[in-house]
């Protein structure tokens, strides 16, 4: 049996980096260390690579896939495997864009990790350096007496987790249905809070005689109250999502999160159109399965409380890839525009992808006013 050795580097810096690393033998059978973490979810199976792995493999070809984050170009490398010894690998990922370093920091506001979740802290260590997060908020949860694994953690910024460019939070997700798949009140989340918030559940989420009550709206003050955000997160249903809105209780609202579902899109623009402002959010909800991210735009360097603000104002875009940008009349995402009588707005959309984008739609209050199409795909415009 031979081995494969591999090291993953940063083709600038030559530094080792962490990514996600699928192997597929000549018969293509999946490789792993013993020990790796591998991703959940949907698709094609990678394990965490720390910057180096090794695997055994049989003779014969082998192919090597690896990713990091939406802002590096997958790595595809292919090589024979002699039947004995070591083949060592060196693999360089690059960049084809950096949002950073133009001011937008991405993150993930809505992370669970479920009660099949064997080494919950190992996975919290690689998860958000996998995908390049500066924001990772992984939150608790209750739904039964299901011993969910990331309520393990203790609520709070997990410094030993976070440095300078980097914020693992542990929130809160808030949450009501009536029944199994029904919201009923809905969910929110709360970030940057200090202490739990009581009930985290109530209803049928508790058991069958807990009451339906206190509503939601009282959950997210008393996080407003110690300095938490409030984003409504995956739920287009939620009964309270109108009211929240109008009260001014949401900080934000998560779309997308963990895929498209259209009751969240209208809501959230009919609320829009109703003069609430609601900046876009998303996560991925069950561990990290896709690659759902929202970017915040910071005109200082980054920290948590300018990124929260900068959410807060409506500087952002969310996206599992491309990287969006929308002016109107010289403005940019989260500002106003303001006027009493009827006007003509000039409006530029501009992207950059790293695979081909085949629509474009611009929408305005809640319908297409502008589509574009690309026969053979579009990776900047």
């Amino acid at each position: 049996m031979g081995r494969i050795k591999g090291v993953v580097i940063d083709a600038v810096s030559g530094e080792k980096v962490v990514s996600k690393v699928q192997v597929l033998s000549s018969n293509g059978r999946y490789l792993r260390p013993s020990d790796s973490i591998e991703k959940v979810g949907p698709g094609s199976p990678f394990f965490y690579c720390d910057g180096e792995f090794e695997v055994q493999a049989a003779r014969g070809q082998v192919d090597v896939i690896v990713e990091r984050g939406t802002e590096y170009q997958p790595s595809k490398t292919t090589f024979d495997v002699a039947k004995t010894g070591t083949k060592d690998v060196l693999i360089e990922l690059k960049r084809w864009i950096d949002l950073p370093e133009a001011g937008w920091y991405p993150g993930n506001t809505h992370i669970h990790y479920d009660e099949k979740e064997k080494r919950p802290y190992d996975r919290l260590a690689l998860d958000s350096q996998v995908e390049t997060y500066n924001v990772t908020v992984v939150s608790i949860l209750k739904r039964w007496d299901l011993e969910y694994a990331s309520n393990r953690f203790p609520l709070g910024i997990m410094n030993e987790y976070s440095t300078a460019h980097h914020i693992v939070d542990i929130g809160e997700e808030n949450r009501h249905n009536d029944t199994f798949n029904r919201f009923a009140y809905g969910h929110v989340m709360f970030l940057r809070i200090r202490n739990q918030v009581d009930p985290v559940s109530r209803g049928f989420l508790v058991d069958d005689f807990n009451p339906d009550f206190p509503p939601l709206c009282w959950a997210c003050d008393e996080a407003r109250e110690q300095g938490g955000i409030v984003i409504w997160c995956h739920n287009g249903q939620g009964m309270e999502a109108p009211i929240a809105a109008a009260l001014g209780k949401l900080d934000a609202f998560n779309l997308f999160d963990p895929f498209w579902m259209d009751p969240e899109y209208d809501i959230w623009y009919k609320l829009m159109n109703c003069g609430i402002k609601l900046p876009a959010s998303t996560g991925t909800d069950w561990f990290i399965c896709s690659n759902n991210r929202v970017y915040v735009q910071m005109d200082e360097k980054f920290g948590y409380d300018g990124w929260i603000e900068g959410m807060q104002k409506g500087r952002t875009f969310i996206t599992n890839g491309p990287a969006l940008f929308l002016e109107a009349n010289g403005k940019e995402s989260g500002d106003t525009i303001r006027f009493r009588a009827e006007k003509t707005i000039s409006v530029r959309v501009s992207w950059r992808s790293h695979y081909p984008i085949n629509r474009l739609a611009l929408v305005h209050n809640g319908k297409v006013v502008k589509r574009r199409s690309f026969a053979h795909g579009s990776y900047e415009g």
